[in-house]
């Protein structure tokens, strides 16, 4: 739930001056609806093509926003294309409700190739998006980050989160408009793999036993403890939880064309425990259209949300419905060339403290270990560590950069 919001109608106001601005310099950004009303079911679309070697995504979701919360359901069973310089035909494959992939075998961006997306729901309606030419980015020259005791959160008692302050300094290529959008991943290492309540976690030996492999049973109820009774297990191998930015940072030379670019803040990463970690700084480059669609965003969420929620009114993008002109797609396709630095966050410059670790950050509270099976009946010998189960916000493999 967002506190501090305006009433409805004055953010209605305040955005539609906003859009039109935006709508008088380009018409990459659509027109934007003032008749809609906060309760209004949108088409939200989410998607940035990159011409690194990964599996890449679009998301396609029905998001319905109200005064206090906001929801999603994913569009699934959609037929979706990506077209290349506007003869090339590419499908993309639903890996699950909502998510469209390409495979890294069946595309690579390339700096100079356009790129269009079309698709069609389950109802019938075509959609299909403006062409987006990717553009080349400069590489970054230098990481570094600060040690920042007023970092940009606060906790429960009113005391400010410490974090450290990423920057970059980066050359800006002269004689052209170049607009950029910053994004990062930090990795922190995680300790503990997983949280029963009211329940213990059970893996299973298939044999041979303590060599071969195992089947993981996970949490199993059990009636005899309370039902607000936590256990929490410690990982069986290394694993990292994944953090992803969430505030659009977004730059645009009109001013400082061609000279070096020096301490630019790309993220605040808060200081929840003092070990290291490593953050993977994206220096992405945008055609103008979508640095205005982002720009627009920023400064409508800023302070209320972030790119996976509902603005507090609708920011039209460049997705257009073919068979009804008259609906407002929100969210924008893009294609942008990306630098990257794998940053080792050595945390050498925090301070000495009292910092309550990465579980007690994510769960407000300090683990509990299970210090016996009971009988009957008895689950195994001894109590078992938990397996690091990949996942968007989780993974067993060292991210590269780590130290």
């Amino acid at each position: 739930m967002y506190t501090g919001w305006p009433s409805a109608s004055s953010r209605l106001f305040r955005i539609v001056a906003l859009l039109a601005v935006v709508i008088g310099l380009s018409t990459c950004v659509a027109t934007f609806d003032p008749t809609i009303t906060p309760n209004t079911t949108l088409l939200v679309v989410e998607g940035i093509l990159t011409d690194q070697p990964v599996t890449q995504a679009i998301t396609l979701n029905q998001s319905t926003s109200t005064r206090d919360s906001s929801s999603r359901t994913p569009v699934s069973q959609a037929q979706v294309q990506l077209i290349i310089n506007g003869t090339q035909t590419v499908l993309l494959t639903e890996t699950q409700p909502g998510r469209y992939e390409l495979q890294p075998s069946q595309f690579s961006g390339r700096v100079g190739d356009s790129y269009q997306l079309r698709f069609q729901t389950a109802n019938g309606s075509r959609y299909e998006s403006t062409v987006e030419t990717m553009v080349a980015v400069p590489a970054i020259q230098r990481v570094y980050d600060q040690f920042n005791p007023k970092g940009p959160g606060r906790f429960a008692n009113e005391l400010y989160t410490p974090s450290n302050d990423i920057f970059v300094d980066f050359q800006d290529p002269a004689g052209q408009p170049n607009f950029y959008l910053w994004r990062t991943r930090v990795f922190e290492a995680q300790e503990w793999c997983a949280s029963c309540q009211q329940g213990r976690y059970i893996l299973e030996d298939i044999g041979p036993v303590g060599t071969g492999p195992i089947r993981v049973i996970g949490c199993v109820p059990d009636s005899t403890l309370g039902v607000y009774n936590f256990y929490d297990y410690i990982c069986r191998g290394s694993c990292w939880d994944i953090f992803y930015s969430t505030r659009v940072n977004v730059f645009a030379d009109v001013y400082a064309n061609g000279r070096p670019q020096v301490g630019r803040l790309v993220a605040q990463v808060p200081v929840y425990q003092r070990e290291p970690a490593v953050v993977d700084v994206e220096q992405l480059s945008l055609t103008v259209g979508a640095y205005r669609y982002y720009r627009l965003f920023e400064e409508q969420t800023q302070n209320t949300g972030t790119l996976v929620d509902t603005p507090p009114a609708p920011t039209v993008g460049n997705v257009r419905n073919l068979t009804d002109p008259s609906e407002n797609v929100v969210g924008y396709f893009s294609a942008s060339s990306v630098a990257i630095n794998h940053y080792w966050l050595s945390r050498r410059n925090v301070p000495l403290g009292n910092y309550r670790g990465l579980f007690y950050a994510q769960n407000r509270r300090y683990p509990n270990i299970e210090t016996s099976r009971g009988n009957p009946p008895v689950y195994g010998v001894g109590v078992p560590s938990a397996v690091c189960i990949p996942s968007p916000t989780r993974t067993n493999v060292q991210p590269e950069g780590w130290q």
